[in-house]
């Protein structure tokens, strides 16, 4: 079977570019096939003719003649970053980003998908505008969003809320750091009770404590190359308590996941928390968890 392509958004803007660059960095480590691809926008004409109300019409020759040239500059972008095989990858369709990317994802069945990042932070550039947010609800590839300063990765901090999605993504981190030969350190952070006080009798918050630490520590112990000092449980609000540990770290490349129901959910879809998230400035890489594989955990937790 043929190995699955990475999957890079490009086009010819620093952060697209330094973007291609990590990708191909990881796609020569894994072995695999990197497909540029670009989206280019639908150009409308407006027709005003015989003084009527102007209506956006299209025109295919112009549309062709843009897509022509926007391949061109692209090309020139890349050639002097990629291997040539790479560059003779790119593929170039009409549409809007998000929807081009996606599909081609699908159709190529990536197991990486790479974007760049806008100016202000992984998160701010990625998840807080369209086309990385819509792809986070929608692959089922991870998805990297580089940081527009990031140009070696070689701290790798993957923050574990317990969740189905935790196994999965300890493994996606531990891979990807194995590819870039980064350290990797793995970080649960424990939220404070909700009510607690409120409950008949109370709740213990040091059995609490020690429980959810138990359960990350047999989550972690499940792959053996994560040393015990970067085993890393904090107390604390998540959004900020992974933002502290990220800058106390200098971590270049934080890594959760999806879809798992918990916490970091919250944080990646979430309007109150995304803004503190936002302000990260590392790469994030967003680790998808399907059904199967979320029952599959759940099978296995059950089990500790």
């Amino acid at each position: 079977m043929p190995a699955k392509p990475i999957v890079v958004g490009v086009d010819h803007l620093p952060e697209a570019l330094r973007a291609a660059e990590l990708a191909a960095r990881i796609a020569e480590a894994a072995g695999v096939p990197l497909i540029p691809v670009h989206a280019v926008p639908v150009v409308p004409l407006v027709d005003g003719a015989l003084g009527l109300v102007p209506m956006r019409v299209f025109s295919p020759e112009l549309q062709d003649e843009v897509t022509r040239a926007s391949r061109a500059e692209v090309v020139r972008s890349l050639q002097h970053l990629l291997p040539a095989t790479s560059v003779r990858r790119l593929e170039v369709h009409t549409g809007p980003a998000a929807f081009v990317i996606a599909e081609v994802a699908r159709q190529r069945r990536a197991q990486l998908v790479v974007l760049g990042g806008k100016k202000h932070g992984a998160l701010a550039r990625g998840l807080g505008r369209s086309t990385a947010r819509y792809l986070v609800r929608t692959l089922d590839a991870p998805l990297l969003i580089v940081a527009g300063a990031a140009s070696t990765i070689s701290r790798v901090l993957a923050a574990l809320d317990l969740s189905a999605a935790s196994l999965p993504t300890l493994k996606a981190a531990h891979r990807l750091a194995q590819l870039l030969g980064a350290q990797l350190r793995v970080l649960h952070v424990v939220e404070p009770l909700p009510f607690a006080h409120l409950m008949p009798g109370g709740l213990d918050e040091a059995v609490y404590h020690r429980g959810s630490q138990e359960i990350f520590h047999g989550i972690v112990a499940r792959l053996k190359a994560v040393r015990e000092a970067d085993r890393v449980v904090r107390s604390g609000s998540p959004a900020e308590t992974i933002a502290e540990e990220a800058a106390a770290w200098h971590a270049d490349l934080l890594v959760v996941g999806s879809h798992g129901k918990g916490w970091v959910d919250r944080i990646l879809l979430g309007s109150t928390t995304e803004r503190l998230v936002t302000e990260l400035p590392t790469s994030v890489l967003v680790v998808p968890v399907k059904a199967t594989a979320r029952r599959r955990a759940a099978a296995l937790y059950a089990k500790s």
